[in-house]
C-alpha cells in the first residue's frame, strides 16, 4: 500500500506543476500585450514626427505672410491713421484752492470690541497660525 506521504506530495507535485503551467501561459500573454504596446508607442512617435514636420512646414512666415495677403486684405497702417497730437486734450496744470487747502478727513471711529471670528475649519491654515519662513 501507498504511504499517506506520498500521496500528498504527487498531489503537491501535481499542482504545482499546474500553476507552473498557468503562470507560464500568462507570461507569454503578458509579453504579447506588452510587445503590441511597444509597437503602438513606436507608431504613435513616427505620427508624432510627420506632425511636427508639417506643422514646422505650415507655420513658417513666408508662407503665412503670403497666405494673409492673399485672403485677409491687410494693410499696414498710416501715419494718417493715427489721428493728430494736437487733438489730445491737456492735462489740468493748477489743482484748485479749495482742494489743496481742504481739512484732512477725520479718522474712521474704532469699534467697540474686538469682532469675534469664525472658527477654521479642521485642516485649514488662518494668517494668525501660519508659520511662515523667509529665507534670503
Amino acid at each position: 500500500m501507498i504511504r499517506l506521504g506520498t500521496v500528498l506530495w504527487l498531489v503537491l507535485v501535481a499542482f504545482v506543476g499546474f500553476g507552473m503551467f498557468k503562470v507560464k501561459y500568462e507570461v507569454m500573454d503578458l509579453e504579447d500585450a506588452l510587445a503590441r504596446t511597444n509597437r503602438a508607442i513606436i507608431a504613435d512617435q513616427d505620427a508624432i514626427h510627420v506632425l511636427k514636420a508639417e506643422w514646422a512646414f505650415l507655420s513658417q512666415p513666408s508662407r503665412l505672410a503670403e497666405l494673409s495677403k492673399r485672403h485677409l486684405d491687410l494693410v499696414p497702417l498710416g501715419a494718417a491713421q493715427l489721428g493728430q497730437v494736437s487733438a489730445i486734450p491737456l492735462r489740468a496744470s493748477a489743482v484748485p484752492l479749495a482742494v489743496a487747502t481742504a481739512p484732512a478727513p477725520a479718522a474712521p471711529p474704532l469699534p467697540a470690541s474686538k469682532p469675534q471670528l469664525a472658527k477654521p475649519l479642521v485642516g485649514t491654515t488662518t494668517v494668525a497660525n501660519a508659520k511662515m519662513r523667509i529665507e534670503p
